[in-house]
């Protein structure tokens, strides 16, 4: 049936070229062929009896500027509500800012391009919920400046990766060895090796700024907790690290794959496997 479906192709592209060749040698060259076409009348006013669509079609700057007003009064009717009225965005009480080094993390995360094969939002459909839990609720991307949500799906969906419940947990010490070779946790992956974040230092002098513009988005940080983040950084950091260590992982924690893990362990954890209600 293909190689059937093919030569009606292959066919029809001979037809193709003998059509244009009978059509060519059907005709006959007339160098001086008179022509002439009607002066062209000058639009005006509306014409008695003509539509004011037809009218302002012929008008084709007035009626740009006309389309830009209704699209501008239509997105501004749509878009500004969303901002102004805080019941549009159900919260979810569950749901609280990133730590600093989640921070880091998140940041690290969109930095080394991990968004452009892994999409951060289960869909409601059983095939999804199946397979990575419970799907996503709008209250829980508040404090996500920007949002992952994506449609490219290279690897799988990330957003309920910390889920510390059920047979897809996956340890601290399984996202280290998955950053450093994804070939040694599965042969077929395609993900690349990150060695550098075991070797690349946290930049902890940029986390009072990263605290100050999640406060101006909106995240509600304490005042003036910008500076004491760090000392909340180091702690997470440490407590990951001397985890690893434990489990024969040689690592300091200052590196950025802590940080990392901090956020790929983060994700999901406000709401998780629950049926968690929106208020």
């Amino acid at each position: 049936m293909r190689l059937f479906g093919g030569l009606l192709y292959f066919a029809g592209m001979f037809i193709l070229v003998y059509n244009i060749y009978k059509t060519v040698k059907a005709g006959s060259f007339i160098a001086m062929e008179a022509a002439e076409a009607p002066a062209l009348e000058k639009e005006g006013a509306r014409k008695s009896g003509e539509s004011y669509h037809r009218f302002i079609e012929r008008r084709p700057v007035q009626f740009m500027i006309l389309s830009i007003v209704a699209i501008l009064i239509g997105g501004i009717v749509e878009i500004v509500p969303t901002y102004l009225i805080k019941s549009n965005i159900p919260t979810i009480a569950t749901v609280k800012p990133y730590t600093p080094l989640e921070l880091h993390g998140r940041d690290i995360y969109i930095k080394e391009g991990c968004y452009t094969c892994h999409s951060q939002m289960v869909r409601p459909f059983r095939s999804e919920t199946e397979r990575y839990g419970e799907y996503s609720k709008a209250g829980e991307y508040v404090y996500d400046h920007p949002f992952q949500w994506g449609s490219k799906r290279i690897g799988p969906d990330l957003w309920r990766e910390g889920v510390k419940s059920g047979p897809l947990y996956k340890p601290d010490s399984w996202h280290y060895n998955h950053f450093m070779d994804p070939q040694k946790i599965n042969a077929q992956s395609i993900m690349p090796k990150y060695p550098w974040l075991a070797e690349s230092e946290i930049d902890i002098e940029s986390t009072p700024a990263k605290i100050r513009v999640m406060q101006y988005l909106g995240v509600p940080y304490p005042e003036g907790y910008d500076l004491k983040a760090n000392d909340d950084v180091k702690a997470q950091a440490e407590k990951i690290a001397a985890g690893l260590r434990a489990e024969g992982i040689d690592i300091t924690a200052s590196k950025q794959i802590i940080a990392l893990i901090a956020y790929i362990q983060r994700l999901g954890t406000d709401v998780g496997d629950s049926k968690t209600a929106q208020k």
